[in-house]
């Protein structure tokens, strides 16, 4: 195809330009980015001034294309929109066609909005087409959209094709699986023809995965070394607690058990970062719309988010140990316990005894630390292996935690999610187990255990989030009154102390610490993370930048940006 390059309006006062200087002959094959021209833009007879206004512009590629004819040599005058440039995708293109459009150029000094089309780009599983339903937006039609934010998604499907993999297939778990989209430059979004069908289109995989396919136009200064037209990809993967947990609306909808995304380019590996936190670690991985948006516009480096839910089980440490070191026959010997207390009860068990029995021994059958992933990429199916980093909360660490009585496993439920269990499975909490209580010491030494059984099953790091060790509602002035130790009756003591445990980990364990104490002293803790626990925006914001550093020398040298 042969394009041109006409003299465009780069200031409505002026009548046309001077070529200074020219930076490619006929025959060149320029790339995005490549120089062309240097404009001098003349307005005296515009303005009369002694000091002529006399302004220099530089015209910039923003494709790769070859320079195949130049009208104009250094010092020409140019009137506006003559024709300048003649360029073609092919070297030996013939001239004789007429240009089927202007160039994509960047004039410096000049605000350049180009409309372009935004395309999915390659999306591959070896063995299986990928099928796609339409396209459902989270932004109105021309709405401003940053770069890296996520405009619009759809669900996706895999299809086997006449190759045979072996072994089980990939996402074989994960029912929900979608793909969001976002630009690489900011701009204005507006759909795409035929790209949102509606009906049940929307939600269905109907449509094979186009890379070529364009969903979406975006109105984009110009920037020469972005592929705009290209769409970030966010990946979305989830494991439904139950299959009949099937919500056919919004981003990762439904009731998951663990949810993942990732985003990579063409060769790229991402690095994985598994969150076993409670609230404090929630919203800063999963976001406010719960499928990594945040993290995914905070870091274009490739990265996996993993997320596994506090619930029915909070993430302590002796439950995650336990997980780490249960073989199958514990599990076993776990689910035979549970039933014969359900099945030889007088009282009839209620939906809520089954729902949480069957929620809780899904979680405690598994070990989330010990996952390996299959990521869709690009360039095809990778499988990769357990999660390089373990994003822990260390108000997730309860002073007494319940112990099986004869097994010796330990199950740590919060207080809201105790509501959830039926009568039966109360009264099983209470008689099956005992209530151990844990000193500092105590955690300490769960916290090294833990540490130590994660480096030697799968090397991982881990990344704990501390305590906020003070708070604007206290106003003790003695403390004479407080029994020793006073961590067991005071919160603030007991945060204090856990953060002083927690750095002297660090100094002999592989542990970073994500200081959201000292995040939340220099904001302002009383307006934003007024509970201790709960965290604003802002909090939320300033620990994801800590947690993406802290991953940064997990990377190869060649993804860090």
């Amino acid at each position: 195809m042969i394009y041109a390059f006409r003299l465009p309006t780069i200031n409505p006062h002026m009548s046309g330009a001077r070529i200074e200087c020219v930076y490619a002959e006929p025959g060149s094959a320029l790339k995005n980015g490549s120089k062309l021209f240097d404009l001098g833009v003349d307005l005296s007879s515009a303005f009369a001034q002694e000091c002529p206004p006399v302004s220099f512009f530089r015209v910039v590629l923003r494709e790769p294309v070859f320079l195949r004819k130049l009208n104009v040599g250094r010092g020409q005058l140019c009137e506006l929109g003559e024709l300048v440039a003649l360029f073609s995708n092919q070297a030996d293109e013939p001239l004789s066609a007429a240009p089927v459009r202007d160039i994509r150029r960047l004039v410096d000094g000049e605000r350049s909005l180009i409309e372009l089309p935004l395309r999915l780009g390659p999306l591959c599983a070896d063995g299986y087409s990928v099928a796609r339903s339409g396209i459902r937006w989270l932004i109105q039609p021309g709405q401003y959209c940053r770069a890296n934010q996520i405009f619009a998604y759809c669900n996706i499907s895999l299809e086997a094709t006449g190759i045979r993999m072996s072994g089980a297939p990939p996402f074989a778990e994960e029912m929900e699986l979608q793909i969001a989209f976002a630009p690489r430059a900011a701009g204005r979004i507006s759909g795409g023809a035929g790209a949102e069908p509606g009906g049940y289109l929307s939600i269905r995989g109907v449509d094979v995965w186009d890379a070529g396919a364009v969903i979406a136009h975006i109105e984009a200064e110009a920037e020469p070394d972005v592929d705009v037209e290209r769409l970030r990809l966010l990946m979305l993967a989830g494991r439904r607690m139950t299959g009949l947990a099937d919500v056919h609306t919004g981003l990762l909808p439904g009731w998951h058990g663990r949810t993942r995304g990732w985003w990579c380019d063409e060769g790229e590996m991402p690095v994985s970062l598994l969150s076993l936190g409670i609230c404090d670690a929630t919203g800063v991985v999963i976001g406010e719309q719960c499928a990594f948006a945040e993290m995914f516009e905070a870091a274009t480096a490739p990265t996996q988010m993993v997320f596994v839910p506090d619930h029915p089980l909070a993430p302590a440490a002796p439950v995650l140990l336990d997980q780490l070191e249960r073989k199958p026959a514990q599990f076993q010997a776990i689910a035979a316990d549970m039933h014969r207390f359900l099945s030889d009860s007088t009282l009839a068990p209620t939906a809520d005894d089954w729902m949480f029995s069957g929620a809780l021994q899904s979680v405690l059958q598994r070990s989330p630390i010990q996952d390996a992933y299959s990521l869709l990429t690009p360039s095809g199916t990778v499988r990769t292996e357990p999660a390089d980093a373990v994003l822990l909360s260390l108000s997730s660490e309860p002073q007494s935690i319940l112990r099986h009585k004869s097994l010796g496993y330990h199950v740590q439920i919060m207080r809201h999610h105790q509501a959830a269990a039926g009568p039966l499975l109360r009264a099983w909490l209470g008689s099956a187990f005992e209530t151990v209580k844990r000193s500092i010491d105590d955690i300490r030494s769960d916290y090294e255990r833990l540490l130590d059984a994660m480096q030697t099953a799968t090397g991982a790091r881990a990344l704990v989030i501390n305590r906020m060790s003070s708070s604007g509602y206290e106003d003790i002035s003695n403390y004479s009154s407080f029994d020793t130790p006073m961590s067991a009756t005071l919160s603030s003591i007991a945060a204090k102390e856990l953060n002083l445990m927690l750095h002297d980990i660090a100094g002999h364990r592989d542990l970073v610490i994500i200081d959201v104490d000292a995040i939340a002293a220099d904001l302002g803790g009383a307006e934003h993370l007024p509970d201790g626990i709960h965290q604003s925006g802002p909090i939320q914001a300033a620990l994801r930048v800590e947690i993406l550093h802290a991953l940064e020398d997990l990377r190869p040298e060649a993804q860090i940006k």
